[in-house]
């Protein structure tokens, strides 16, 4: 893979590495529930914790959280995390070879790097934001699988 600038991140039990260049933002929140209100840059925000979708166990007990803001077409979403650690200029991950990607419940994870002596899993964080809004209940902005913004 490329190299890049990676940020890590913390959810309650595991570290990840993510691709700055996925983002749109970063925002501290002291309450998530704040962007069902307020959005993102004036557009519509759905906020989804990051743990637990990538692993069941993974939630976290803290209110104030990290959103790393991942543009889609029409909307955010927010995915939650409990810290941002760090960012890291020039890395470079190594692709999952084709015998782990094959086994993945959901195709999320493109590499890994090695930091601090420890594996890192790279996830592709568009990707999870997709399976967010694909999975997100219907609204007044959303029609089927497209989401549209309310002149509301």
């Amino acid at each position: 893979m490329n190299a890049d600038m990676l940020l890590i991140v913390r959810t309650a039990r595991h570290r990840y590495a993510v691709r700055h260049a996925d983002l749109a933002g970063m925002k501290m929140l002291a309450d998530p529930r704040v962007l069902d209100h307020s959005g993102f840059y004036g557009q519509p925000c759905l906020a989804a914790e990051l743990g637990p979708l990538l692993g069941h166990a993974d939630t976290g007990a803290l209110q104030r959280r990290q959103a790393l803001m991942v543009p889609l077409r029409r909307r955010y979403v927010a995915l939650l995390v409990d810290a941002i650690e760090t960012f890291i200029e020039h890395a470079s991950a190594v692709p999952l070879p084709a015998l782990l990607r094959e086994r993945l419940r959901q195709p999320w994870a493109t590499g890994a790097l090695v930091l601090e002596a420890q594996p890192v899993v790279l996830i592709d964080v568009r990707a999870v934001a997709r399976s967010v809004m694909l999975a997100a209940p219907a609204s007044p902005d959303r029609k089927g699988n497209t989401a549209y913004v309310s002149g509301a």
